[in-house]
């Protein structure tokens, strides 16, 4: 167990490596269920499909803007 935590505390990045696929994931599984009731029901589900990918964008989006800021934070850091 410990030899797992250490391993899992050496990954760079984890949580948001863990983000990524999440969101990639429930996005790709949604978009299929869309499909699903398109093919079933012939009702369109797109303005549902938009409020969920939009949701997941929107925390791609906000990873990748703190993962942009964090590094020049860190480069003017170290600079001084």
């Amino acid at each position: 167990m410990k030899k797992l935590l250490n391993t899992l505390q050496s990954i760079n990045h984890l949580f948001a490596k863990l983000i990524v696929l999440w969101c990639v994931a429930c996005g790709t599984v949604a978009s299929a269920w869309a499909l699903r009731i398109l093919s079933r029901t012939g009702h369109d589900p797109s303005k549902l499909l938009e409020v969920i990918l939009a949701f997941f964008g929107g925390e791609l989006l906000i990873l990748c803007a703190k993962t942009i800021l964090d590094k020049k934070k860190r480069k003017d850091d170290s600079n001084d």
